[in-house]
């Protein structure tokens, strides 16, 4: 496993550990956001970029993860599990398609 060098950690007031697994072909993005309730937190996977928001008190604070090299992308197989303040976030990676065999 390789640690991802996570962007935007200034702005971003939540400890957040962001692992790279490519034996497994996954990143784990792990976001300690207690207080806050599951339902103040959005996640948001396209095929490159990973995007968090937390609606807090005092404004919605957001975080956007791209740490893939270019040879990967997010996969279909994709989970996201609140518990107890705890944000896990499990994203498949996978080599991107090959232009002109899309269907």
């Amino acid at each position: 496993m390789s640690p991802a060098s996570p962007p935007e950690t200034a702005s971003f007031p939540f400890p957040t550990q962001i692992v790279y697994d490519g034996s497994a072909d996954r990143l784990r993005v792990t976001v300690d956001v207690d207080p806050t309730p599951a339902d103040g937190v959005t996640v948001r996977a396209g095929a490159r970029r990973l995007r968090i928001t937390v609606d807090r008190d005092d404004g919605v604070v957001k975080r956007t993860v791209t740490p893939l090299p270019p040879a990967l992308v997010f996969g279909d197989d994709r989970e996201a599990v609140y518990n107890n303040g705890i944000l896990t976030i499990s994203l498949e990676t996978r080599a991107p398609p090959v232009a002109g065999t899309e269907r």
